[in-house]
């Protein structure tokens, strides 16, 4: 939702006008928009209204993951694309194991969308090029356009986000890889995946939401920052990024090492990251955030065009 307030701040009136309407074609807009609108939105004006429906729509891919309040099974059968969320680019413990392990990964890490557009196995890569054509083409029914907006928006966090764009392969624990982190347990019942996703905030009220949004983009270092961030729209790009992220901040020297005295016990414990680690990984967070709502906001503009 920061990531998509902040491109809200960025859109011309034009392609917030273009967008939320687009969004108000949603096939399950009653159930799961206007529902869950909160009281204090619905009270509020048109203005109001129109910026929580962008805001929560980057949000919708991640509802409809469990059959849930408004959500039911069948919007999840037809909804939820698990895989769309990350790649796994791969990260080892030494060179070593990176020619033992490299040769036997098989998770898909292509770039190009495959010729089916709804796809289940495409990576995040895959699918925000692909969700991208579908919002471009004028000709798409709007339901459809509108349903891979969401996917727009959400998958343009994501992909700012270094664990969704790497994972860790071991000879012994992670021979199939930890999953961008969610393997990797962490104090307080978390992961390190959880960890990194919560950086800015939690689950806080859409009003402080949106003053946090505020607040990152009233921050010079972090505007310059989404301002230079505009100029590279390129999925691929934004990926690698997150991917040397992930190797500098995310799977450093101090988690590798823990990871791999644990390798030869049944159990890996929950890691205990260090202060420096811990401040690190916000401001990286917060950089990304505005990034990705600079870039998402130019990317819906371009997309929405006529």
């Amino acid at each position: 939702m920061i990531v998509a307030l902040v491109a809200y701040d960025q859109l011309t009136p034009e392609a917030r006008a273009k967008a939320v309407e687009l969004l108000r074609a949603h096939p399950r807009f009653r159930e799961h928009f206007e529902s869950t609108m909160p009281r204090e939105v619905q009270r509020g004006d048109e203005r109001d209204k129109d910026q929580w429906i962008f805001a929560h729509a980057a949000t919708w891919p991640d509802q409809v993951r469990d059959a849930k309040g408004g959500v039911n099974h069948q919007d999840v059968s037809d909804f939820s694309r698990p895989w769309w969320h990350f790649v796994n680019e791969p990260i080892f413990l030494s060179d070593k194991e990176r020619q033992l392990l490299l040769p036997e990964i098989r998770t898909n890490r292509r770039r190009e969308p495959p010729q089916d557009p709804d796809d289940r196995n495409m990576n995040v890569i895959q699918a925000l090029k692909n969700s991208t054509a579908i919002v471009r083409d004028a000709n798409a029914p709007q339901e459809r356009r509108s349903v891979h907006l969401c996917w727009l928006m959400h998958l343009a966090g994501d992909s700012h986000q270094p664990l969704h764009s790497a994972a860790l392969y071991t000879t012994h624990r992670f021979r199939g890889g930890d999953h961008g982190g969610n393997y990797v347990p962490f104090e307080h019942n978390w992961d390190l995946h959880g960890f990194w996703d919560e950086q800015i905030s939690a689950d806080e009220p859409y009003e402080t939401l949106r003053i946090l949004a505020t607040d990152l983009q009233q921050n010079p270092k972090l505007r310059a920052a989404g301002e230079r961030a505009a100029s590279t729209l390129e999925p691929d790009k934004w990926i690698d990024e997150s991917f040397e992220i992930a190797k500098k901040n995310g799977y450093t020297p101090e988690v590798l090492k823990k990871v791999s005295a644990r390798e030869g016990h049944s159990h890996l414990g929950p890691l205990e990251l260090s202060a420096n680690y811990r401040a690190d990984a916000e401001d990286v967070a917060e950089r990304r955030a505005v990034e990705s709502g600079y870039r998402l906001a130019k990317t819906i503009e371009q997309t929405l065009q006529p």
